[in-house]
């Protein structure tokens, strides 16, 4: 019960916030690249299984059995929290947001307008409805290799509010409560969800992290030397959720040079687990365009070729967004 009065309440702050300002941080922006990458995805085809060549259509079948062999496509999506830490007080959008403010809940926003945005295209990261007994869950139907299943899309994000002295000060309480929730959220996807993906920073192999960020002492800078290097403590949960004996079929560590960070230790944990990953220090624009096909890839059932199209339609999707053991 005490979670959902916390969820409740997050969302109401949420709300009132928006409401009384407008837009979040990084909103806008987020708007744009969803329905910018949304229509490319309008143009791609949906894989006939029929059409394919018998080994690659076996392939493809296995990757999707577990998915859908209990009539529900579960995805969840885990919003770290994401400051945009540039080590002085961040100016945009024609005000002050402080130091290190968080674009997790402009995320949110932006994902919560797509998911429920009519489709006119092929696309499926779209016609969803609010659930409403669960303002984070979205729910549709989508036809997969020629049969229709349940599908719902759960979204949650880190951040108590968009600005830090507020989230490390009067809403200190609530902030260790939401990174709390979200450590269990984020564990419990990786052990029952049929795809998750985490939309935030690797923190040079600290993460996925749901905790605002730790500075050098007495300096505005993150501590990727002394701490997130050294304690790893992110993806020490990650791996202890990854341990058991079910594991996510899919996970998108959406995160810089997250393939680098990750993968490995991951592989090694799941091996049976998909993992899509970047290759470098990015913008925000890939890891969020690249969540966005992976997933509307899942909601049609795409295969190899198609799937890894899905998630590289722009040319820096090309570049940077990678996939392994999803389909060999």
């Amino acid at each position: 019960m005490k979670s959902v009065i916390f969820g409740i309440f997050s969302f109401l702050l949420f709300t009132s916030v928006a409401s009384a300002r407008g837009t979040y941080l990084y909103e806008s922006r987020f708007d744009v690249m969803g329905r910018n990458y949304v229509d490319r995805l309008d143009g791609k085809a949906t894989d006939n299984l029929n059409a394919l060549a018998p080994a690659k259509r076996g392939i493809c079948v296995q990757r999707y059995q577990d998915i859908l062999d209990d009539g529900l496509i579960d995805i969840r999506i885990a919003l770290g929290y994401f400051d945009w830490t540039t080590g002085s007080n961040v100016y945009a959008e024609g005000r002050s947001f402080g130091l290190s403010p968080s674009l997790d809940l402009g995320a949110f926003a932006a994902l919560r307008k797509l998911l429920t945005t009519p489709c006119y295209g092929r696309a499926r990261f779209c016609g969803f409805k609010q659930d409403p007994n669960n303002m984070y869950r979205f729910n549709r139907e989508v036809t997969v290799h020629g049969n229709k299943y349940p599908a719902r899309v759960e979204v949650h994000f880190s951040s108590a509010t968009e600005f830090l002295d507020t989230n490390l000060g009067r809403m200190s309480r609530e902030q260790q409560e939401r990174t709390n929730f979200m450590d269990a959220y984020f564990a419990r996807a990786l052990q029952n969800a049929d795809a998750v993906f985490y939309f935030g920073h690797a923190r040079n192999g600290g993460g996925p992290d749901f905790s605002p960020p730790v500075f050098v002492r007495g300096r505005n800078k993150v501590n990727y030397d002394g701490y997130y290097e050294v304690q790893r403590p992110g993806l020490k949960k990650l791996l202890n959720a990854l341990s058991g004996s079910k594991k996510t079929p899919i996970l998108g560590l959406m995160a810089c040079n997250s393939r680098d960070h990750f993968l490995k230790k991951v592989r090694a944990t799941a091996p049976n687990t998909g993992v899509i990953t970047s290759l470098d220090v990015l913008n925000v624009d890939e890891v969020y365009t690249a969540t966005i096909g992976g997933i509307d890839a899942i909601l049609r059932g795409q295969c190899q070729q198609t799937f890894y199209q899905s998630l590289r339609l722009t040319p820096n999707n090309q570049r940077y967004i990678t996939m392994d053991g999803m389909f060999e």
